[in-house]
């Protein structure tokens, strides 16, 4: 899916074909059912409308008509994998693992046969479908104010979704000889560095791309808060800075870590006769599996760095007293309690004796 949408635009409906376009016309009657069961005015909650449980429970009754129009056939697996592409109607929130399912049910559709190898390799299923999918998903979400799940706050890049930023860079760079090299190997350059935000003009045309198109939705989900990109998404400000394959390649291996790679997202992943659960497990490692949490968090606290030095420098901000790695050595801190010869002290304190620096008398 990555592969076919480099050096290719969104495809609009009118300019698909076949499953695809079927498709697409599916998820906009998705779309446009959000209308029959919206929120009351003045409705009590904070996140999560309880109408979204109900036009879950009529994308559940639909689900069959849905699939077997889109794709001319139709599967107890490939409903279920519709229905779980949209939200949890128990909690009520929506987040990667929900948008991992939709590419489930794109997988296990091409597996059936009902999406061609066309239809993939040409760009119509991640350049079409697909984007029309996450169009569909905002509708919803910001329909029923359904909330992110599992969200890194400031450091994700977007709150709800993550794979358009992914098929959104590859669309940005050339197809050819190297389909991963851009044309000139420029920077993506589509923010400005001196005022931390969305460069002017650079969201023109962003309905032609996937990356710039969530860009968009991201200033206009914080459009609330006047603050610059830099500050309420500095990951996603700092992709700016490079160019455009390496944003692909960075984007794509952090998808693979932070959403294949974790037990919360794949657990709630629906297995079937299409899509089954037949791998054997790796052999376990515990040294292993300490190197690669090590290297993660290492990668992860550069990027965290690198974002802070250059939101201080947008902002002038003094710089953050030095912090203590948590890798340093080899070996993580020790709490005095795990040294040999603790022993607890008494308690409760004898009159006179220091608790927590001073005296009882003085606490």
């Amino acid at each position: 899916l990555n592969a076919s949408c480099v050096g290719r635009p969104n495809v609009a409906p009118e300019h698909a074909a076949g499953a695809p376009r079927r498709l697409m016309d599916a998820l906009k009657a998705v779309a446009r059912a959000t209308d029959r069961f919206a929120p009351e005015p003045g409705e009590a909650r904070r996140f999560g409308s309880p109408k979204f449980k109900i036009w879950h429970a009529w994308l559940v009754e639909a689900a069959p008509t849905l699939v077997e129009t889109a794709l001319g056939r139709s599967s107890p697996e490939l409903e279920a994998r519709l229905c779980a592409s949209f939200g949890d109607p128990a909690r009520m929130d929506y987040g990667t693992g929900h948008e991992l399912a939709f590419v489930a049910f794109l997988l296990c559709a091409h597996r059936l046969g009902a999406l061609s190898d066309d239809d993939v390799d040409g760009g119509a299923a991640a350049a079409g479908a697909f984007a029309e999918y996450v169009r569909t998903c905002r509708v919803a979400q910001q329909c029923f104010g359904l909330e992110p799940a599992g969200s890194l706050g400031v450091w994700a890049m977007d709150d709800y979704q993550f794979l358009p930023f992914v098929f959104g860079s590859a669309q940005k760079c050339r197809r050819g000889d190297d389909a991963t090299t851009t044309r000139d190997g420029a920077e993506a350059a589509w923010g400005d560095e001196e005022t931390g935000d969305v460069a002017d003009g650079a969201l023109d045309n962003a309905g032609e791309n996937m990356f710039l198109e969530a860009v968009a939705f991201v200033k206009k989900c914080t459009a609330h808060a006047p603050a610059p990109l830099v500050t309420v998404a500095p990951v996603l400000f700092n992709t700016s800075a490079n160019p455009w394959h390496v944003t692909n390649r960075r984007v794509l291996r952090l998808w693979d870590e932070e959403v294949l790679g974790r037990r919360p997202v794949v657990q709630h992943l629906l297995f079937g006769e299409v899509l089954a659960a037949d791998w054997a497990p790796p052999p376990a490692s515990d040294e292993d599996s300490d190197d690669a949490a090590a290297a993660r968090l290492a990668r992860r606290l550069a990027v965290m760095d690198a974002a802070n030095k250059k939101l201080r420098e947008t902002s002038g901000a003094p710089a953050p007293p030095a912090r203590s790695r948590i890798f340093e050595n080899d070996a993580p801190p020790r709490d005095e309690r795990d040294l040999p010869g603790y022993a607890e002290p008494p308690w409760p304190p004898e009159d006179g004796q220091e608790v927590g620096g001073g005296s009882l008398e003085e606490a």
